[in-house]
């Protein structure tokens, strides 16, 4: 590795969000020539702060094993939400080199309409049979802790949402406890096809964050983390922002040649001694 590379690796290692707001503003052949000299891990991490956007265009210049590798290593709703955004054809030869893992859990967010809580969610997150005791549960949690948050979810045998419960009360519960009689059994979710605004405005925000997402017959899917939605608002009120700012370009354009055709008829007049000029002798 090049000393650039060794620099350029650890400045993403400290600093994502500044590293990714850079790669942002430079041309995509640019950002993907700095994406492919990065290690998978740092790549992978990397696709968490940048914009999906940014993230297709740089990763439809990397060879597909790439970018298919990156994908497969960062979070099944980053990878489904930069999917997204990619020509049908670079993303089905990226989708076909998808881990089999990455691959299932990618096509149950891409079957939801973009911009649904289901296409937002993360579905890789631990749920927690009811039947199980406090020690096997967090004998699991202790397996897995990347898959696991703050909240357990506890479901039933069809695997419907039938309650949470967090860290700390599992870690204070009797060993031989159900978890099924430790969960709060009132939970708040989000329907897998919800609008993205719609959850946004869910006042469970003011106590989590995060929120499990359920089928129609409450089947658990996933959860939604409020940053998820929140960049999303953010994204949306960009391209608002941007709308305005053409819109506004075209008033001022309009009104600038209004303008210059006032001076014109204005500097007419006043030499000539004319109005509109009718084809008419003076």
């Amino acid at each position: 590795m090049t000393l650039e590379a060794s620099l350029l690796g650890k400045f993403v290692s400290t600093h994502p969000a500044e590293a990714a707001r850079v790669l942002e503003s430079m041309p995509a052949p640019n950002a993907a020539e700095v994406l492919d000299v990065l290690p998978v891990t740092l790549l992978s991490r990397l696709l968490q702060s940048l914009s999906p956007v940014t993230a297709a265009s740089a990763l439809e210049s990397l060879a597909p094993e790439r970018a298919s590798t990156a994908l497969s290593s960062t979070r099944p709703d980053i990878a489904a939400a930069v999917l997204r955004t990619m020509g049908s054809e670079r993303r089905s030869a990226i989708v076909d080199r998808l881990s089999p893992e990455a691959r299932k859990q990618t096509g149950e967010l891409l079957r939801y309409a973009d911009g649904t809580a289901g296409s937002l969610m993360d579905p890789s997150v631990l749920t927690f049979a009811e039947q199980l005791s406090a020690t096997d549960a967090l004998d699991r949690f202790r397996h897995n802790p990347e898959r696991a948050l703050y909240y357990l979810y506890v479901v039933d045998d069809a695997q419907r949402l039938v309650g949470a419960a967090t860290i700390r009360e599992l870690m204070a519960a009797q060993p031989a406890r159900l978890l099924g009689s430790i969960a709060v059994r009132s939970v708040a979710s989000l329907p897998a096809r919800a609008s993205w605004k719609s959850v946004l405005a869910n006042p469970a925000w003011n106590r989590f964050h995060a929120l499990p997402v359920v089928e129609t017959d409450g089947r658990f899917l996933g959860v939604v983390r409020f940053e998820s939605v929140r960049k999303l608002d953010d994204r949306w009120k960009e391209s608002q922002l941007d709308d305005q700012g053409a819109r506004t370009a075209t008033a001022l354009g309009e009104l600038y040649g209004l303008g210059l055709r006032g001076l014109f008829d204005l500097a007419t007049s006043t030499v000539f001694g004319v109005g509109e000029h009718d084809g008419s002798e003076p």
